[in-house]
């Protein structure tokens, strides 16, 4: 009889979805990877970007010596922090038309996605790839994905007329319209989210500091019967030792596109069997960096896989951002 000899219920398959991602890649420019358009590729459901997704190994395959550093975003409360205030910013500024009387004007798939650097912006994404026999691939691609748009108050000024627009990195410094970064713009092109995050917060204020005529005070002099002067120079180890943060106040983690968090990195040669593994890493936001090092030979053609952990989202683990 038909389903007479199978496994008990609690071991059926009940969530198909593909986590193992592959992506095919060549030569040397570095490249980046959001998890989260990947498996909403491959799977044909939408998967949020705004998501911490969890990576269980890495593996990449060549037929050429080569080396490659994975990159994320820096796990830290920097990042969820920026982040999470410019989702803040994002929904508000989308809610004015609904102020105004507008409805229904959202997409069904309206998310908040951001650029993991500049770099990334101008680069784009890898886009998943499934195969045939004799290793052909077939690249699939998304009939949607646009990274999140700022429609600023703050007329451009180069045409007062016309609303400043910009997209949103979270790593390095903001660039204008020209591609400059830092500079004062005519309109920005995109922003760096944890650079306005830095700037959007309150200096820390070093301390303490001792009035100059406190080593005079006949109170604080009644035990002093040091010929050395013990008590003023306790005073002022006091007052000149460890009053300011130990870290660098004026450079936040993710400021500098140079902030990435290194979580592998793969060597391929012949002894090797040109295959190549590392361990998992959570990816902050799905957003990952494939980056060949520039010292090593021509990496050529290049498959890079991604085995996610399963769970209970779609088939596989995230975790809220907040």
């Amino acid at each position: 009889m038909a389903g007479a000899n199978l496994p008990a219920k609690k071991y059926q398959h009940s969530s198909p979805t593909i986590t193992r991602l592959s992506f095919e890649c060549n030569g040397t420019q570095t490249r980046f990877i959001s998890i989260a358009k990947a498996l909403s590729i491959v799977n044909r459901k939408f998967y949020r970007a705004g998501v911490y997704y969890y990576v269980n190994s890495v593996e990449v395959y060549n037929n050429s010596v080569g080396l490659l550093d994975i990159h994320t975003l820096p796990d830290n409360w920097i990042t969820k922090n920026a982040h999470a205030r410019a989702f803040k910013l994002y929904q508000k500024m989308n809610a004015l038309p609904q102020e105004a009387g507008a409805s229904g004007y959202r997409g069904k798939y309206h998310d908040f996605k951001v650029y993991m650097s500049d770099q990334h912006r101008q680069r784009g994404d890898v886009n998943p790839s499934l195969y045939d026999i004799n290793a052909q691939n077939q690249v699939f691609q998304a009939d949607n994905w646009d990274y999140s748009q700022f429609v600023s108050a703050d007329d451009n000024q180069e045409d007062p007329g016309d609303a400043d627009e910009f997209v949103v990195h979270m790593l390095g410094d903001h660039v204008n319209a020209q591609g400059n970064s830092g500079a004062i713009p005519a309109g920005w092109a995109s922003v760096g989210l944890i650079k306005s995050y830095m700037e959007s917060r309150a200096m820390v204020q070093a301390g303490p500091l001792l009035d100059s005529d406190l080593p005079n005070d006949p109170l604080i002099n009644v035990f002093d019967f040091s010929s050395e002067e013990q008590m003023n120079d306790i005073l002022e180890n006091l007052d000149q030792h460890n009053d300011a943060p130990p870290y660098d106040q004026d450079n936040m983690i993710g400021q500098s596109q140079s902030s990435m968090q290194h979580v592998a990195r793969l060597g391929l040669e012949a002894g090797a069997g040109r295959v190549a593994r590392a361990a998992g890493f959570c990816a902050p936001l799905g957003l990952i960096c494939i980056d060949p090092s520039a010292n090593a030979q021509d990496m050529g053609d290049y498959r890079v896989v991604l085995n996610i952990a399963a769970g209970t989202y779609h088939g596989v683990y995230g975790e809220r951002a907040f």
